[in-house]
């Protein structure tokens, strides 16, 4: 059985790995948020949403955590969509003052 100083060490290291690809995803938020400002888009897209998260749920191998899995698909969504408002509302802010 490993210690729990083992545990957490792996953990810290699951931790650095997402942290790369957290700033990958939110690399690619901006995009579509300057796709969606450029293209006078919507930000919240409802069926891309649920086929994301059906996508994703499906695929999850231990079923023991969707529902964990589940809320946190939900608060990358949340989060990626105030984000793109954000950015969208800060560019708005900046044409309108040029």
């Amino acid at each position: 059985m490993k210690s729990l100083d083992e545990i957490r060490n792996k953990i810290d290291e699951i931790d650095a790995q997402m942290r790369v690809l957290f700033e990958q995803r939110m690399d690619c938020i901006q995009a579509v948020a300057e796709y969606k400002f450029s293209n006078h888009g919507n930000i919240f897209d409802q069926s891309r949403e649920e086929k994301m998260l059906e996508k994703n749920l499906i695929q999850l191998k231990n079923k023991n955590y969707a529902k964990e899995y589940e809320r946190f698909l939900q608060e990358i969504l949340v989060s990626s969509k105030d984000y793109q408002k954000d950015w969208i509302d800060e560019k708005e802010m900046v044409e309108r003052g040029k």
